[in-house]
Parts: C-alpha cells; sequence; structure tokens
C-alpha cells in the first residue's frame, strides 16, 4: 500500500512539474509572439464587396468531414438548405464576432449544418467616420449589402441573423424597404426598450422626460453638436463593457495564469481578449440618434418606430418569421429589453428564448454551442427548404 501511495504521488508530482514546464513556455509565446495565440476570424472566404469601410463576406464549405465544436464532433452535412444566412454583427464588434476561432466559431458550425453562410462587416470606423449614421447604415450599406448577397448566390430569400445593434439594423431595414424576401429573422440580445437597459436605462427612464422639456425651453437638441464631439474611440468602448463586469474581467486573468500550461485554453483566452479588448469605435451621428431617439425618446418601445433620414421605420410592418434571444445574465440588453420585439413586430410565426448566458457569453460562451447555437440552426432548418 505504501508502495502505490509513493507512486501516486510520484505521479502527481510528474503531472505538476510537466504543467509548470508547458506553463513556463507558453508564457514566453505569449509575451514574444501573442499572436500566434489569436485564431480570430480563420475560416476561410471571399470578400464580395466592399465599399469604403463596409466589406461582405462569403464562407466556402468547409473542406472537413467532421468538425470539433467544444469537443464535440458534428458531422459535416452534404445538403445545403436553400436559403443562405447572412450573420449581421454589432457596430462595436468587429465581423469575427461569429467566428472567434475555430471550436468556437458559428460560423463553422451553420457551415456545418449546411447552410450557405454570408456576413456583412461595417468596418473598422475612425474619428473620419464620426459623420455615419443610422441613415448611411440602414438606407445604404444594408440593402447594397442584401442585394450583391442576392446576385452571388442567385437566391432572392435571405435569413437575417443578427447580434444586438446588428438585429437591431435587421429589423429597421426591413421594416423600412419592407423587404418580403427576407424570410427568416433572428435577434440576439437585440435592444428595443432602451429604459430596461440596465442602470443607463434607469438612469435614462428618470431623466427623459426633464431632458425633452429642458431641449424645448432653449430649443437645443443633441443633433445641434457636431458629430465628432459625440464619437466614441473603441478603447474607451473597451473600458466601459469591462466595467460592466469587474469580476469577470479579473477572474478571467486569474484562470488564464491557472490554465498557462494548456496551450488550447490560450488560444481560447487569447481569441476572446482579442475582441473585448479591441472594440471599434462608435460613429458620432450615430451615437446621437441612440442617445435621442432609442435613448431619451425611447421611441422603438413606446411608439414601435423611429426615423432614419427621410424615412420612417414602422416596426409593425415586419411579418417574417421571427426568433429571439436574450442572456439570462446580460446586463448589458436585459431580458424586458430584448423581449419588447414581441409586442412590437406583426410576425405570426415567432419565438422568444431565454439562454444561459451574458452579453457576450450567450453568444460565443462555453454553452452557446448547446443553446443559442443548436436552436438558431434547427429553427432555421426548418424554415430554410
Amino acid at each position: 500500500m505504501l508502495k502505490n501511495l509513493k507512486n501516486s504521488v510520484s505521479e502527481k508530482l510528474d503531472i505538476v512539474g510537466l504543467k509548470a514546464i508547458l506553463g513556463m513556455i507558453h508564457s514566453v509565446e505569449w509575451i514574444l509572439n501573442r499572436e500566434s495565440l489569436n485564431f480570430t476570424g480563420q475560416t476561410a472566404h471571399d470578400v464580395i464587396y466592399q465599399d469604403d469601410i463596409i466589406s461582405v463576406y462569403h464562407y466556402k464549405p468547409l473542406e472537413e468531414k467532421i468538425i470539433m465544436i467544444e469537443d464535440i464532433n458534428i458531422h459535416v452535412a452534404d445538403k445545403t438548405h436553400r436559403i443562405p444566412v447572412v450573420f449581421v454583427p454589432p457596430l462595436l464588434a468587429p465581423g469575427f464576432a461569429f467566428d472567434l476561432y475555430p471550436e468556437r466559431s458559428l460560423v463553422r458550425f451553420f457551415l456545418a449544418k449546411g447552410f450557405d453562410v454570408y456576413l456583412v462587416d461595417f468596418g473598422s470606423p475612425t474619428k473620419n467616420h464620426s459623420h455615419l449614421s443610422f441613415e448611411d447604415y440602414i438606407l445604404n450599406f444594408m440593402p447594397s449589402s442584401m442585394n450583391v448577397i442576392r446576385e452571388h448566390s442567385g437566391m432572392k430569400e435571405l435569413s437575417l441573423y443578427g447580434y444586438c445593434m446588428g438585429g437591431l439594423f435587421c429589423l429597421l431595414y426591413i421594416s423600412i424597404f419592407q423587404d418580403e424576401n427576407i424570410k427568416n429573422l433572428v435577434t440576439v440580445a437585440s435592444p428595443i426598450d432602451m429604459h430596461q437597459a440596465g442602470m443607463a436605462g434607469k438612469v435614462l427612464s428618470v431623466i427623459a422626460r426633464p431632458a425633452q422639456r429642458l431641449a424645448r425651453f432653449l430649443n437645443v437638441s443633441i443633433r445641434d453638436v457636431n458629430p465628432k464631439y459625440l464619437h466614441i474611440p473603441g478603447w474607451l468602448a473597451t473600458i466601459g463593457f469591462n466595467l460592466t463586469n469587474p469580476l469577470g474581467f479579473f477572474k478571467s486573468n486569474w484562470d488564464l495564469i491557472l490554465n498557462l500550461w494548456d496551450r488550447n485554453y490560450m488560444i481560447a483566452q487569447e481569441s476572446l481578449g482579442y475582441w473585448i479588448n479591441n472594440l471599434l469605435d462608435y460613429p458620432g451621428a450615430t451615437v446621437q440618434e441612440i442617445v435621442l431617439q432609442m435613448g431619451i425618446q425611447n421611441k422603438l418601445a413606446r411608439k414601435g418606430s423611429m426615423t432614419i433620414g427621410d424615412k420612417e421605420a414602422v416596426l409593425k410592418f415586419i411579418n417574417c418569421s421571427l426568433l429571439s434571444f436574450a442572456g439570462e445574465s446580460d446586463e448589458i440588453v436585459p431580458v424586458h429589453s430584448a423581449h419588447k420585439i414581441m409586442e412590437v413586430v406583426s410576425s405570426t410565426d415567432k419565438d422568444f428564448y431565454l439562454v444561459p448566458g451574458g452579453h457576450v457569453g450567450l453568444v460565443i460562451g462555453k454553452k452557446a454551442p448547446g443553446y443559442l447555437w443548436k436552436l438558431s440552426v434547427e429553427w432555421l432548418a426548418e424554415r430554410s427548404n
């Protein structure tokens, strides 16, 4: 028995020693060649359209017969669903938000399930793009992208899949253009009732009426402010995002230290960190509309509409099949803010699900493939042939 105990202790010490050596090797790699651990956006694709900062991607079919998603083998389907899926990311997040790294890639998951996949990438705006407004994104970029995708795919009917503000852009586009060939829409953590959106929403709900009265009395508007003064740089957005969950920020870094021996873990953390710590600029003119129409006036929740340029986006004009998600622990777009969509659209075929995770975790967290991803492909598969 004593001999077996000694052998067991010796084996554990060997494992600890091996982990320590691997941790040192990976630490050196992280310091000297950190880029080698960043696997974001690696799924093969063609850029089929580019104009100013916007791009449209078409993802190539997978060459593998089996792919690994979160330690689960997934057989790649031979049959492609008839209706293509178009991913629309938030303005703050790069396009690779849907293609984080191979084992946590929503794009690869959809490709493996037989979908033809496209993505609208809004690019990386700088202060020179502070003039970009909802009018640019909704009235110009979105219809241009849809036209290109239809021409490339040979299909008029499309399914849109929007995350956060990307989902809102999809809603506004469909309602303005009344595009009957958008057969399905999936929104993920997309804000409708901004006065229900966390602490900021509570503040907005309190100051909304006094702010409007003061603006009328002084005859001023946030629209009078030069957009360049409202432009939010990406570094500031990154700080703000991390402050929404400071404990999570420190826990993530502590977990990384404990798992330095595991290169796959480091790839996952570095890829996620590259996204979260490199959020994009928010154009000042877009900030104006969000603060005024969505924030102070809360028009989407109160009236189910908002003004985009010389057009009125009326959400009750939307009647395509709708699937909407909210995260159980999302502090940025809580369930009540996202669920309002079920009241303001006219769709009769509509479903709403609450899934595990916060604003990021519900899309690319460890539980995402078994919940949001699985529900999404099953729901769309029934409506894409």
